[in-house]
C-alpha cells in the first residue's frame, strides 16, 4: 500500500466496532451517571454512523440501536416518565426493523410506566403492542413474535389482576 494512502473499513468491520464499543457503554453504565452514558451512546451514534456514509440501511440500523439504547438507560435509570417516553418517540420516529423490535420497546416503556405507578399507560401500550403481534402473525409465522404476544398478553393479565386486587382493597377501606 502506497504511503499516505488510507485503507477503508469494510462495512462488517465498522458494525463490529459499533456493537462492541456499545456493549461496553452498556457494561460501564452502572459506574457512570446517565448524563454520561446518554452522551457517550450519542457521540458512538455520530462516530460510527459517518463511517457508514455509503450504507444508509446499516447507518439506520446504528441510528435505532441508539434510540433504543437511550430508552433503556431512561426505564432502567428511573427517569420520568416523560423522558421515557420522548426516549420511545424518538426510536419510534426511527421506525423498528420489525415487529419483535418494535414489541420489545415498547414493553420496557409499559413495564417502566407500570413500575412508574402508570398502570393504565402501561395498559393501553401492552394492549397495542399485543394487537400489532396477533395481525403480524396473521400475515406471517414467526416464534419470536409468538413469544412476544405471550409476555405481552402475560403482563395485561397481570397489570388487569393487580388492578382487581387494588380496586377490591379500596372497596374495603
Amino acid at each position: 500500500m502506497a504511503e499516505g494512502v488510507k485503507r477503508r473499513k469494510s462495512a462488517e468491520a465498522i458494525c463490529r466496532d459499533f456493537v462492541r464499543a456499545v456493549s461496553w457503554e452498556i457494561v460501564r453504565a452502572a459506574t457512570v451517571s446517565h448524563e454520561e452514558t446518554v452522551g457517550r451512546l450519542r457521540n458512538l451514534g455520530k462516530f460510527y454512523v459517518k463511517q457508514l456514509e455509503g450504507h444508509p440501511k446499516l447507518a439506520l440500523e446504528m441510528r435505532r440501536r441508539i434510540a433504543e439504547q437511550l430508552l433503556e438507560q431512561a426505564i432502567f435509570r428511573r427517569s420520568s416518565l416523560s423522558v421515557c417516553r420522548a426516549r420511545l418517540n424518538a426510536a419510534s420516529r426511527l421506525g423498528f426493523a420489525d415487529v419483535e423490535r418494535k414489541a420489545h420497546c415498547h414493553m420496557l416503556y409499559a413495564l417502566g410506566a407500570s413500575a412508574r405507578g402508570n398502570k393504565r399507560v402501561a395498559k393501553k401500550i401492552a394492549a397495542e403492542i399485543a394487537n400489532d403481534l396477533e395481525q403480524s402473525l396473521k400475515k406471517r409465522e414467526g416464534l419470536l413474535a409468538r413469544d412476544c404476544l405471550a409476555h405481552a398478553r402475560r403482563f395485561l393479565k397481570f397489570i388487569n389482576s393487580e388492578s382487581n386486587v387494588m380496586n377490591r382493597t379500596s372497596e374495603h377501606a
